[in-house]
Parts: C-alpha cells; structure tokens; sequence
C-alpha cells in the first residue's frame, strides 16, 4: 500500500526541523512492506502544494499528525483532500489526537476515517495491512479509534517497552540537510538534526500533557541504538550538530554519562544541546564530562520565580536548587543555559509575574524565553480550569506559541502583555546580556530580529 504520511501546512507554528515521529512511523510501515513518502508543510508552504504532492504520489492511504496549534489547519486539510480525492482513506495521529474523546472526533475531524491514539509504530502498521486486505474488522488493532456503525469505537492504546525494536527514523525520506533554517537562534551555522533517545516522563507539571502521549514511565532506548544513530547522520550526511528532543534526557545520569563517553571514544567532533533538562541530579563532573563531549546548550524549563507558583504547577522544584545548578554550570563550563518561564498561569498574581522577571535577572544563564499560558486541552490545569467555569473550549484560531488568549483572575490581557513585554526587554536590555548575545549568535543577527518582533506583535 502507498502510504503519505504528513503534518499539514502550518498556520500558527513553523517547522524548522524533520520531523521524528513521521520517521519513526515511515520505518515501521516499510518493514510491513508498503510504500511510504513524507510531507512535513513548511511555513511558507500552501494548501495548493500539499494535494499537489498527494496527486504526485498517489496515496491509498493519508496519515496526518495533528498538533493542538494546527487543529484548524489539519481540518481544512482533510476536508480539502476528501472533496477532491474521496476514496482515499485518512488516518489521524499525535499528540492532539492522543488527548481527544472518542466525542470529540465527529466535531472536530468529520472527515477522517480513522484515528491512532499513543504511538503509531504498532497500529499503523496493522491498519495498512488491514485495509490493503480489504478487512473491515479492526479491533485487533491496538490505539485505534474507527466508526462501528453509527457511533465510533476505540481500543486500548499500547506503548512498546523496547524502543530499540522501532528501529531509526527513515532519515533518507526527511534529508536533514534540507533543514537550513535551523530552530534556535543560538544553533550554529553547521547543518544539524534532531534525535530522541527516550519517551515518557513520570513528572506530574499540571500545565502539560506529554505523559497522556508517551506514558508516566521513562523509556529509554540503548546506547548503542542511539550512537549508531548519531553515526549514520554524521558519515551519510554529515552532521555536526544535533538537538536532543527528549521530555527528560538529564533524568538517567549514567545514560547520560555513557553517551558523553560514547562521544568522546568514537573521536567525534560534535556539538549537541538538549531541551527537556532537569537541573536536579547534576553534579560537576558530569557538567565537565558533557562539555568535554560537545554540550553547548541545556534548555530548561524553569516555569516561575515564585515557588508558591511552582507548587501549584507540581513541578516539583526547588527555587534554591535552580540558583545553584545555574550558577555551578555557568561558572564552571561553557554550557549555556537557556530558561524557560510562563507567565500568566492560573492563581497567578501581577506579583508573582514580577517574581518570575526580577528571578530570571539574577541567575547566571545565557538567555531566556518567557511564554504565556497556552490553554491545550489534555493537561491536569484545563481541566481544572473546565471544572471551574473559566473557560469553555480552546479557541483554536487563536492559539499559537505567542498567542496572548488567558490571563488568570483578577488580571486583563493587556496587564499580562504588557508584563511579557517588560520580561523581554527588562531581561535582554541588559549591556553584559547584549554583549553575550551577540558574541555568540552574531552569524544569527536576522534570525534573533525576526524573532523578537514576531514576539512584540504578539
């Protein structure tokens, strides 16, 4: 069977990398024997080009990956490929579908014909081989959500404990160094690419959804699996950077520690950051040993300066552990450290945003990327939100990353913008805060301006 397998033409993001999932799930089609091609819609990408691509190839089956900030333009995008190619079959997965109810998918997607809920790389397999049969009974099939007469049906999702058994993503249908525009401002000028090496997160952060996705427990794939990945992106396509995709990379340290050392034996000259950090369990020698191995950013989600704030996120953190992590790998390394910080979360006062401002102005980090509270469905804190009648449903036109939608009680949205603009500029308009930048991302000048006024709008 042909299988295109796609994420729709954005409208509230961009894509600025290959994207890992579809590589995952492209491997595990063709080991079940179909024909699969990729379509990851970039931002300057329209509608037009996307059933462009669907007339070239010719598909019997489309599966679309589904983002919350993409809701809109994926409906559309469905809607479009079944008024002009109505015998085709469509499959929806991903993070967005993983959280919907089994009520929700007549409202939200009427034109799909089916949906995988939790990973993809065991049922979709299973559903191409069943359509390609001609079956029309799919409760063998794990995570799939189908139409069972007049209403839709649903079975368990799975999640496979051996990561190692999903192979690598199919790097020869998504070439990284087609990825110019890399995704971070700080990213060298060296052609780079993602990779994970792990799935789950057993953290509790009521703001996020990610353990509905992958599971509560961490599973990490092996080293061996993981260098052999790392090699394979540097001698076929020569690689020289990569960003570590994990939700917890820094939670197993002698995971860490043996791809350091992994790193370091095979003589790679490599750079490498990773987002997903926990500053909790690194110690000195470890924050040397990823230096010496090539580390050159750990992206940390530090959420606020007000630990009653944390408290209520469940984010488990200590303010004073942040303060003593920053500062022991700063003074001591050439890691840079970039926070992460939202501003505006439910119970939150104008104090506590101050907090948060004045908190990531003493701590000794390279840079600092503040977001407002983004209202996606799935998370612990939009349900509690649900439950007390603050909001209704998500305005999905609405929502993107620098989307300004929420503001808690006792707040206006102009108060909030105006405290997200102040966290910008009071950060960064900092003479020692601009030489830094500068010094390190001059080759990334434009980027950094398109970056910072695509914010102000916002």
């Amino acid at each position: 069977m042909r299988v295109l397998l796609a994420v729709a033409p954005p409208k509230q993001t961009q894509s600025k990398m290959p994207d890992l999932g579809l590589g995952y799930l492209a491997t595990a089609l063709r080991k079940s024997g179909h024909q699969v091609a990729i379509y990851q819609g970039e931002t300057d990408e329209s509608l037009d080009r996307f059933l462009s691509m669907i007339r070239e190839f010719r598909p019997a089956l489309l599966g679309l990956k589904i983002f919350s900030l993409e809701v809109v333009s994926a409906r559309e995008s469905m809607e479009a490929v079944r008024t002009e190619f109505p015998d085709m079959r469509q499959v929806i997965g991903g993070p967005h579908v993983s959280i919907m109810q089994i009520d929700e998918f007549e409202t939200l997607f009427p034109a799909m014909d089916f949906a995988i809920r939790g990973e993809g790389e065991i049922p979709l397999p299973m559903l191409a081989d069943a359509l390609d049969n001609r079956a029309s009974d799919f409760r063998h099939i794990p995570g799939i959500v189908y139409r069972h007469g007049e209403s839709w049906s649903a079975t368990p999702p799975v999640r496979h404990p051996n990561l190692d058994d999903f192979g690598m993503p199919a790097w020869d249908l998504m070439d990284p160094r087609k990825y110019t525009d890399r995704w971070f401002f700080w990213n060298p000028a060296e052609v780079g690419a993602p990779i994970i090496t792990s799935r789950g997160c057993p953290y509790r952060c009521s703001f996020c959804a990610q353990n509905i996705v992958g599971g509560k427990r961490l599973r990490q794939r092996s080293l061996a699996n993981v260098l052999d990945e790392l090699d394979l992106l540097i001698n076929q396509f020569g690689m020289t950077d990569f960003e570590i995709m994990d939700d917890n990379f820094m939670m197993n340290m002698d995971f860490v520690t043996g791809f350091c050392r992994g790193i370091i034996n095979r003589g790679w000259k490599i750079t490498w950051s990773c987002g997903g950090s926990r500053l909790d369990n690194l110690d000195l020698p470890t924050v040397r040993l990823m230096e010496q191995a090539g580390c050159t950013i750990l992206s940390v989600g530090l959420e606020s300066g007000s630990q009653r704030v944390l408290d209520y996120m469940c984010k488990d953190l200590r303010l004073e552990t942040v303060r003593v992590k920053t500062a022991m790998i700063t003074r001591n390394s050439s890691i840079k450290i970039h926070a992460m910080f939202i501003l505006g979360y439910p119970t939150e006062t104008r104090q506590d945003i101050l907090k948060t401002i004045a908190f990531a102005k003493k701590l000794d980090i390279f840079a600092a990327t503040f977001f407002t509270f983004l209202l996606l469905p799935g998370s612990p804190e939009f349900a509690r939100l649900l439950d007390r009648g603050e909001i209704t449903n998500p305005p999905f036109r609405a929502i993107r990353i620098d989307s300004h939608i929420y503001a808690p009680q006792g707040m206006t949205l102009k108060e909030l913008k105006r405290l997200y603009h102040r966290a910008f500029l009071s950060f960064y308009l900092r003479p020692h805060v601009l030489w830094r930048i500068f010094r390190a991302t001059w080759h990334r000048i434009p980027v950094i301006l398109k970056n910072a006024i695509r914010k102000w709008h916002f």
